[in-house]
């Protein structure tokens, strides 16, 4: 008379059993992300942070990564989520009242002072930032740029280079400038008043 073997197999975690006929078991990391790895083993990508999600590779195995912000889109991680905003809604202003001031890109700026204000234009600008310059003073403001740079506006450009430059003449002249070429050349797309350009 024929007799039945019993097999009982006890194991904690995740059991495998491969085209072999092998069994194997194994406990995975607390929180861990489990995926099908090589040979249909199953591994770990780890404990994910804040944020954290399983991005794929074609032909690869994927990792934990988190997103990227692009231009004027804002991520914040947190646990168990993602916030992902506009951050592009208009330039920072800044109310100058002293005699120069150094541009920073995507600031707008407002010259209120009793003399000259002296914006000097950064040395290094990607190319589509912008800055703006409205007069508000009586002392009017003048754009100062560094070596290599120049401004555009229409069909006339400023001087190259630290001796070039574009000024206020009354009170309330206004300008927007576009940066066009990285670090080096800016465009007054948009203005309102009269202006000295050397």
């Amino acid at each position: 008379m024929a007799t039945n073997n019993t097999l009982n197999l006890k194991a904690s975690g995740i059991v495998s059993y491969d085209a072999a006929g092998s069994f194997s078991a194994s406990i995975p990391t607390q929180h861990s992300t489990l995926i099908g790895g090589a040979a249909n083993a199953v591994v770990s990508l780890g404990v994910a942070t804040n944020g954290q999600l399983v991005v794929g590779s074609t032909g690869a195995q994927p990792v934990l990564a988190t997103l990227t912000a692009g231009a004027g889109i804002g991520v914040t991680n947190a646990a168990g989520a993602i916030t992902v905003a506009a951050t592009g809604g208009g330039l920072a202003w800044v109310d100058v009242t002293g005699g120069a001031q150094a541009v920073a890109i995507n600031t707008g700026y407002t010259a209120n002072f009793a003399t000259l204000v002296t914006f000097t234009l950064p040395a290094s600008a990607a190319y589509g930032s912008v800055t703006e310059i409205i007069g508000k003073g009586v002392g009017l403001w003048l754009i100062a740029q560094r070596a290599n740079q120049m401004i555009h506006f229409g069909s006339v450009t400023s001087t190259t280079g630290v001796g070039g430059s574009v000024a206020a003449i009354l009170q309330y002249d206004s300008v927007r400038l576009v940066c066009t070429v990285a670090d080096l050349e800016w465009t007054i797309t948009s203005a309102c008043g009269n202006f000295t350009i050397v």
